[in-house]
């Protein structure tokens, strides 16, 4: 399992079909302790290369941040998922490498020449990306994606939660950067850090993104209505989509504690105690679901909270 190999390179592997299609380009371990994406990526390129499926297009494989990835922490200096901005973006593209004190800012920009390099010469609206993210907390499957009709496309076929909102709360995020780029993008939260299961999801996950985008027949999916049951279980009774209403934002200094037992999904109300800090207690200030509560030692934001969409049927 690549959880507990070292990644000593960005590429973790590609696959191109015979027939021209979709470049689909997976990310994994932009957090270094979420690896769940890469056990999965690393299983369906072995499949790939083993079976020879009628493909279309290209998949892609990317390692985020390399050293935390083998130190297993989410990140050293900055999260390296915060950092895509245009400020942040321009500083690092500007700066050579050995001039550079902050590592996350030598891991962007290597994965920033990695990212041109695998999408030099192909027009923007053929390439999808997915950013594959674990959760501190349980049953933790479900995506963020923006404002269109093929990222909601694509998004769908996970079956699992569709969250939006993302960009008017949380700033500097990998598929906010390549939303503004204008590729179709997702991210795809797996499932709890270190579990067996999260990689199946992922994998599961990839498989069902990989036949919506077109590269490939559900035929020639290895075990096809498994990994499809296994994203429909994994969604049941979930709200099908929500908006992302409220970031609650901390600091080292804050001294911030999730209260134990919160789950993603988990209905809250307004005035609940979700935790404690420096200052005191730490109240819900939405009724709706709560999302991501932290139960690690590295992050910015305590937990989030999302409302229900009503879908509007025409």
């Amino acid at each position: 399992m690549l959880e507990v190999e070292m990644i000593k390179k960005r590429l973790i592997g590609k696959f191109e079909g015979k027939n021209p299609g979709k470049l689909f380009v997976a990310i994994a371990g932009i957090h270094g302790n979420e690896k769940t994406g890469l056990d999965a990526l690393d299983r369906i390129f072995t499949r790939l290369e083993e079976d020879q499926p009628d493909f279309n297009g290209t998949i892609v494989g990317i390692a985020g941040n390399l050293k935390a990835i083998n130190e297993n922490t989410r990140y050293f200096d900055i999260d390296l998922n915060r950092i895509w901005t245009e400020d942040y973006l321009q500083e690092i593209r500007s700066t050579p490498i050995g001039e550079m004190k902050v590592h996350e800012y030598k891991e962007m920009k290597s994965l920033l020449s990695e990212i041109d390099n695998v999408t030099k010469g192909t027009k923007k609206e053929d390439i999808i990306f997915v950013d594959l993210h674990n959760t501190s907390a349980t049953q933790g499957m479900f995506t963020f994606t923006f404002e269109g009709t093929e990222n909601f496309r694509i998004a769908s076929s996970l079956h699992i939660p569709i969250i939006t909102g993302l960009d008017r709360s949380l700033k500097g995020t990998a598929i906010e950067y390549f939303d503004k780029q204008g590729y179709n993008s997702i991210a795809f939260e797996g499932g709890p850090l270190g579990f067996e299961k999260s990689i199946d999801i992922h994998e599961a996950g990839i498989w069902l993104l990989l036949e919506a985008c077109g590269s490939i027949d559900k035929t020639a999916i290895p075990d096809y209505a498994t990994q499809k049951s296994l994203m429909l279980e994994s969604a049941d009774g979930f709200p099908d989509i929500s908006d992302l209403i409220y970031v609650h934002n901390i600091k080292v200094e804050d001294e911030f504690k999730m209260n134990n037992g919160y789950s993603n999904f988990q209905k809250v109300k307004k005035g609940e105690l979700l935790g404690r800090d420096i200052e005191g207690d730490v109240l819900a200030p939405h009724t709706g679901y709560l999302m991501m509560p932290l139960y690690q030692k590295q992050g910015k934001e305590g937990f989030f909270i999302t409302k229900d969409i009503e879908i509007q049927s025409e």
